[in-house]
């Protein structure tokens, strides 16, 4: 039974870390847009589209409307949004991509993350 248990374990550290190893950060605006631009994200109930031209577009919880800007800087992804009423504070984000997942890191990578899908 503790043999089980190891290769159990064994299996699922292998698979995280290669999980991990596969995810790749986006460090160009141009891999950026080949990968994430124009296309619609969804995480839970919000969604957005980010699009080639710089603008941001989409729909958030209780049907709140998601407008903004992006530019790229440097390694960063920097958006200015506004859902409804309420003006979030520019930010840049390092972004990773892993097959259909994109991860958005707040704060340049040091801060909370959000995933979104990118849908079909």
């Amino acid at each position: 039974m503790k043999l089980i248990f190891n290769l159990a374990a064994a299996a699922l550290l292998v698979t995280g870390l290669t999980s991990a190893a596969e995810a790749k950060e986006l460090k160009k605006q141009k891999q950026f847009i080949e990968a994430v631009a124009g296309k619609k994200l969804v995480s839970g109930d919000t969604w957005l589209v980010i699009s080639p031209d710089g603008k941001i577009e989409g729909v958030g919880r209780n049907n709140v409307k998601i407008t903004g800007a992006w530019v790229w800087n440097k390694r960063f992804w920097c958006r200015n949004v506004v859902a409804g009423q309420k003006k979030f504070p520019e930010d840049c984000l390092k972004v990773n991509i892993d097959g259909s997942q994109v991860e958005f890191i707040r704060n340049k990578g040091k801060g909370d993350a959000i995933v979104y899908t990118i849908a079909n």
